[in-house]
């Protein structure tokens, strides 16, 4: 079992605690002027690979966090952090290296689409719950569903339906404001993310020590249990590697947003920084297995 880091939270303060909920309700805008009816073709045409995708995404990856948080002795800040970020959205470049993998693009569009909308519910439950688990001694962690539903809701759920709604009436319009909002939203995060790093520089490489081993075998353990549970339940190829990448990859941005912003707690951002780095890697990996393997038996 890992130990439990000591370390000191530095307050992420008015301007940052503001700022990031913002930025990434700018994101999560920008996502929903992406989104179309179309998006979401693979629930009624692949129900059952969706069905798949979504227990592997939203309960089954959330469940090996606890597992694997619990596992390593995690401290309560970083515990809590990882099984944030795997109640996250998935990554929106998922579908981009589904694609590069040869896997089903549309089902992975459809299962990134979904889950725009369902962190909504799941992030104030799971981290309520892992508060209760792993914070329970520890009241300067602790957190209730309460003390996020709200916020998610306005910085997930309210953005994305507007971009939608918006794309739906002014096509052209979402089309033309996307790529802007985008871009600023992006760069915004970035600095506000590097400011945070600065801030915590004395607590942060402890932090990455212990929070590093726990993400790699929630990426690769989830990874690789996704893609086992398409093939017991006899998904095509194609389909469990677009399951596979859309449990691994998850929005990283959003944890950290949420764990700084909402929650003021930044050691809870460090897991979805460590893992954003590996899953990328991991991902890639994948897709290079894929690709090499389909030359090789061509």
């Amino acid at each position: 079992m890992g130990k439990t880091i000591p370390f000191s939270l530095v307050e992420a303060g008015i301007p940052i605690q503001v700022l990031l909920p913002m930025v990434v309700a700018a994101m999560m805008l920008a996502v929903g002027m992406s989104l179309r009816a179309a998006d979401f073709a693979a629930l009624p045409r692949a129900p059952q690979a969706a069905a798949v995708g979504l227990l592997g995404m939203f309960v089954l990856f959330p469940a090996l966090a606890f597992l694997v948080a619990w596992l390593y002795g995690l401290s309560p800040s970083l515990a809590m952090g990882l099984v944030l970020l795997a109640a996250s959205p998935s990554a929106s470049t998922s579908t981009l290296f589904t694609y590069l993998a040869r896997g089903d693009a549309a089902l992975s569009l459809t299962l990134t689409a979904v889950s725009k909308l369902l962190p909504v519910v799941t992030i104030p439950v799971y981290v309520g719950l892992a508060s209760r688990l792993f914070a329970a001694a520890d009241p300067q962690v602790s957190v209730t569903f309460a003390d996020i539903s709200g916020r998610v809701v306005q910085m997930v759920l309210v953005p994305t339906v507007a971009g939608m709604v918006l794309r739906h009436h002014r096509p052209a319009l979402a089309d033309r404001l996307r790529p802007l909002v985008t871009r600023l939203a992006v760069a915004a995060l970035t600095v506000l993310i590097l400011l945070l790093v600065y801030r915590e520089r004395e607590a942060l490489p402890g932090m990455l020590l212990a929070a590093g081993p726990a993400a790699l075998t929630l990426c690769l353990v989830g990874m690789g249990g996704a893609y086992a549970l398409g093939t017991l339940l006899r998904l095509s190829d194609p389909q469990r590697v677009a399951v596979t990448l859309e449990v691994g990859m998850q929005s990283g941005g959003t944890a950290i947003a949420i764990a700084a912003g909402i929650l003021a707690a930044p050691a809870m951002a460090v897991p979805a920084a460590v893992y954003s780095l590996l899953m990328y890697g991991i991902a890639g990996a994948f897709v290079y297995g894929r690709r090499d393997s389909a030359r090789t038996y061509a």
